[in-house]
């Protein structure tokens, strides 16, 4: 073999080396960056916009019950629908505007936005009419109330119903945020055979050098397979990270499914008492709206499953473990620092080899 020969294979050997290195790492990089910027999007819009949406579901149930508890126990007398109804009715607006800022739904977001922010000012006009005429002592309030507290349960159409699907396509918007990630299967599959490929020829050059230059060990290609290592261990813990995000946004539908079962439970007690107001104002018959309504609540009262506290708990290790997740993939800047140290061990491999054979043939 002569010497033209053997350095155009190395030059042609490092060339190979150097290529499928830039490949593995600009895409290792494009994985581990996907994930952090999906799990920080997650972290900062998605779960808030889902949580927001969940708890002004809930605040909406309770502030139903609460005006229709002071209706029915004369409380308005003096107070109108209470300083309870009034304070939950602030939280149930505070968090839909909070689902405005988060909103990781786009337009189907936004439009349902809007239609549950009609719908509780239609819902609060009613309520302040029922207050008025309750004042006045007219029999009318019982009617204002009945139409409001429809207004928020109608099966299908009611506020609550709407702030449910508010709930369901943040949520899907957040389902898709992580499941699209580039840290699915089919793409770590690839990258993981570009990286055993990246490795078969790191010792292949090995050898080819030993067996050609009589040298037992390349140090520089020794290191560049070690960093070619971290740069897999970095990719792991983008991996990870993702899976850590996914199971978190299952913890997030259990604890809001949880939150929905305390919302139901209020819900439920002060439609029963709905039902007595009623049915006193109207005597024996009813009509048939009424007669379906009654028909239709539970035989036996729901029981909360989840207390408040515990409720609060688990919201919070969900945040903080989606927060965790976070942190886990921001080694990001490791995947170019191993890079470079991979091509600057190839590099560095073959430069002594190719010194020897530094010369222009005549």
């Amino acid at each position: 073999m002569t010497g033209s020969t053997t350095r155009r294979d190395l030059l042609r050997l490092r060339a190979v080396l150097l290529v499928v290195t830039g490949l593995v790492v600009a895409a290792s990089w494009f994985v581990v960056r996907d994930v952090h910027d999906r799990i920080g999007q997650v972290l900062a819009r998605g779960a808030p916009a889902v949580l927001e949406a969940t708890a002004a579901h809930a605040a909406l149930a309770e502030a139903d019950a609460f005006a229709i508890d002071a209706f029915d126990s004369g409380e308005a007398k003096l107070a109108g629908p209470g300083d309870r109804y009034q304070n939950r009715i602030a939280v149930a607006s505070q968090s839909l505007t909070r689902v405005a800022e988060h909103n990781v739904a786009a337009a189907e977001g936004s439009r349902q936005i809007q239609l549950v922010e009609g719908l509780l000012v239609a819902y609060t006009g009613w309520i302040a009419q029922a207050d008025a005429h309750y004042r006045q002592r007219s029999t009318l309030a019982d009617v204002d109330l009945w139409y409001a507290s429809r207004l928020v349960h109608a099966p299908g159409i009611g506020v609550l119903a709407e702030l449910d699907q508010l709930a369901r396509v943040q949520r899907e918007a957040l389902d898709r945020q992580l499941g699209e990630s580039l840290a699915a299967p089919v793409w770590i599959g690839l990258l993981a055979v570009a990286a055993l490929v990246l490795g078969v020829r790191l010792v292949l050059a090995q050898r080819y050098l030993r067996r050609r230059f009589r040298r037992r060990w390349n140090v520089p290609l020794l290191l560049g397979c070690g960093a070619l290592l971290g740069l897999c261990a970095v990719v792991v813990f983008g991996v990870l990270a993702q899976y850590r995000a996914e199971v978190a946004a299952g913890e997030l539908r259990g604890v809001t499914d949880a939150w929905a079962q305390r919302a139901a439970v209020a819900g439920d007690r002060g439609q029963r008492e709905l039902r007595g107001l009623v049915t006193r104002t109207c005597e024996r018959v009813c009509g048939e709206t009424v007669d379906r309504f009654v028909a239709g609540l539970p035989a036996v009262p729901r029981v909360e499953a989840v207390a408040e506290h515990e409720l609060t708990t688990r919201v919070k290790a969900v945040n903080e473990r989606i927060a965790a997740a976070d942190r886990m993939a921001g080694v990001e800047p490791l995947v170019p620092v191993a890079g470079v140290l991979v091509l600057v061990a190839v590099w560095s491999g073959f430069r002594p080899r190719l010194a020897e054979y530094r010369y222009e043939p005549r």
